[in-house]
């Protein structure tokens, strides 16, 4: 995985993350769904995902963001599995461009998590730090395909 920080075991390192990745949407879309809390989820405190969930901003053109993060996770998964297995370059590239799209996004919403909702979605700050970790293992990759 030439362009990400570590080469070949930064690459193992940056897959094990985005299956963390997959791992907290898919729990987060469980919540969502129950609606009704959990261990890590607890309503009415400040660590109250269904507060965080209920957010207006957390809706996408009628999909909830709960909905479309595991498959965006899985899609940057199964990317990185490719360019870590084949050493598929355009797979990398698009990995690194959609991990930087995610993490441009993600201290806006952990403002809104934060500030506007007064609370913590655990499983959202997982996915937040995944976007943002995963953007900065591969800055050398979109700055190459930008031909920087």
């Amino acid at each position: 995985m030439e362009g990400v920080i570590g080469g070949f075991l930064g690459g193992v390192l940056l897959l094990l993350l985005l299956f963390v990745g997959v791992v907290a949407s898919i729990m987060t879309n469980i919540e969502f769904r129950r609606a009704a809390g959990s261990p890590l989820c607890k309503p009415g405190s400040k660590y109250d995902c269904l507060r965080v969930y209920s957010l207006p901003q957390a809706w996408v053109m009628g999909f909830h963001l709960s909905q479309l993060a595991p498959a965006y996770y899985i899609i940057l998964f199964i990317l990185g599995i490719l360019a870590l297995a084949f050493n598929h370059g355009p797979s990398l590239k698009l990995l690194a461009f959609l991990a930087w799209e995610c993490a441009i996004i993600a201290p806006y919403m952990i403002y809104l998590m934060v500030r506007v909702a007064g609370a913590v979605c655990l499983y959202c700050l997982v996915m937040h730090a995944v976007s943002i970790i995963a953007a900065l293992m591969t800055y050398r990759v979109l700055l190459s395909g930008l031909g920087l």
